[in-house]
């Protein structure tokens, strides 16, 4: 048996840590002198105390980790618990690379102020009208694939592939880290909507700025900002509420998978 000091030296849990513990019933002493209230504890208790921090550090919370600890609850129950706890952290790491792509972007930005940023040509086009089915949702830049997957999904045989792939995307005011993303396809004739998935005619836009650049997945691009810095300094402004939209185009994939070629459009008028 060990002294409560003794347990926390050989633990390297602080004595504070191993009380808090007793009082949530989570790890209790396995003995305690009535006389003098020393709690002592056994070489076995390492074993439980190990699993709690190893608990612990995965993420789980103290209550949960009481619950995994409980003989009685089912095994099933704790797998999915950890299935849970799996799907809370791929989300966060979702979330967090998205943030480090815009770290990565802004931190590009700021190392080219003072330099050429708009490194593309910009031309100014008209854009006809087109006929697209589409698929909005909020969501992240990593969910963009399932997305058109679910869109392709809604088309007829083998035609996804040969279909012009489009991204729209939209202002969102109440949006945090997810985007109001609209992904599209361009279609040679109509289709029924099938909600979510509607069939609808693209306007025609008079004036777009464009830009085609080339990008890579898992690389930040900055041709948004260049287009933008290039929309301010020629004297353009946006159209409001119209919302920026991004070609891809078809090119050898064979050289580099993870490579595209996009056609950014931004629809302008004369300031």
């Amino acid at each position: 048996m060990f002294k409560i000091s003794e347990f926390s030296k050989i633990s390297q849990v602080s004595v504070k840590t191993l009380r808090y513990y007793d009082q949530l019933n989570l790890l209790k002493p396995d003995f305690t002198d009535k006389h003098t209230g020393y709690r002592y504890y056994s070489a076995d208790q390492m074993l439980q105390l190990n699993r709690i921090l190893a608990y612990k550090e995965l993420g789980f919370s103290l209550d949960q980790i009481r619950q995994m600890l409980d003989e009685q609850i089912p095994i099933e129950q704790i797998r999915g618990m950890f299935r849970v706890k799996q799907n809370e952290i791929l989300s966060i790491l979702e979330k967090e690379q998205a943030r480090l792509t815009r770290i990565k972007d802004r931190l590009s930005f700021i190392e080219n102020e003072g330099a050429n940023l708009t490194r593309h040509d910009v031309i100014l086009k008209e854009v006809e009208q087109q006929l697209v089915m589409s698929y909005r949702q909020r969501a992240s830049l990593a969910q963009i694939p399932e997305l058109f997957r679910q869109l392709d999904s809604q088309l007829p045989g083998s035609t996804p592939s040969s279909l012009t792939q489009m991204v729209l995307w939209h202002g969102c005011d109440e949006c945090d880290d997810d985007i109001d993303i609209e992904v599209a396809r361009v279609l040679p004739q109509e289709l029924t909507s099938r909600p979510p998935f509607i069939v609808k005619q693209l306007p025609q836009v008079p004036l777009m700025a464009t830009l085609v650049h080339h990008c890579h997945t898992t690389a930040p691009c900055t041709a948004s900002t260049e287009l933008a810095l290039w929309i301010e300094r020629n004297g353009y402004r946006m159209i409001e509420n119209e919302p920026r939209r991004e070609i891809c185009l078809p090119h050898n994939k064979s050289i580099d998978p993870e490579a595209y070629i996009a056609e950014v459009q931004i629809a302008v008028v004369k300031a």
